[in-house]
């Protein structure tokens, strides 16, 4: 699964994890803005739910995972460079598809082996298995982006670089603001910083 991942790990800086137990916040305000678009507590929420209820189906022996506050900023992380991703691609007449999605999941699913070890990657990387087509969805707009700079010029050693400064000045043109509870925003490395009392993942032994 973190194979699966590196598009977009290798361009865009995934938030830091901690220890704690699942916080739950305030699903009626706003967890993040990008640009016009809200982000809610809700959908934080009904993710983390997710992850650690899914957590629980498979060993997670030797899996670095992250709880509570620094839990919650990574998956707000996602759901802010997801909303850049698709921002960035539309500013730069990229486009993806459900269908595209549709068959990079099955390709996925083809290259795990199987459902079981697909959900125990999906939980190694503390992915809901309802957020895993947005995973998809990112890793293909990586891919066309990366497409795109390369065409434009940009060498492939440089183009991982290019990409992420294409998201980082979407997210300055459209501002992104984050509720203190959640951490802070990073505009440098494109990515939330879990508040500062979060400390580090945890490795499970059961």
């Amino acid at each position: 699964m973190k194979k699966i991942l590196t598009a977009v790990i290798g361009v865009l800086v995934v938030a830091g994890a901690g220890v704690g137990l699942w916080i739950v916040l305030d699903s009626s305000a706003p967890a993040a803005t990008v640009g016009k678009t809200k982000i809610t507590a809700s959908q934080i929420n009904n993710s983390v739910k997710t992850i650690v209820a899914e957590r629980k189906t498979v060993s997670t022996t030797g899996m670095q995972l992250a709880f509570g506050s620094a839990l919650n900023a990574e998956e707000l992380n996602y759901y802010i460079i997801s909303t850049l991703l698709a921002d960035t691609a539309a500013a730069n007449g990229v486009k993806v598809t459900d269908a595209q999605v549709t068959t990079r999941e099955a390709a996925i699913l083809k290259q795990e082996g199987s459902a079981a070890k697909l959900k125990s990657g999906e939980v190694s990387a503390s992915i809901a298995s309802t957020d895993f087509p947005g995973y998809v969805r990112e890793i293909l707009y990586v891919e066309a982006l990366t497409a795109l700079v390369e065409k434009q010029g940009t060498s492939v050693s440089n183009s991982g670089t290019a990409v992420q400064g294409l998201v980082r000045a979407q997210a300055a043109k459209e501002g992104v603001t984050i509720d203190k509870k959640y951490g802070t925003w990073d505009a440098t490395n494109v990515t939330v910083n879990p508040p500062a009392t979060a400390t580090s993942t945890t490795t499970t032994t059961k």
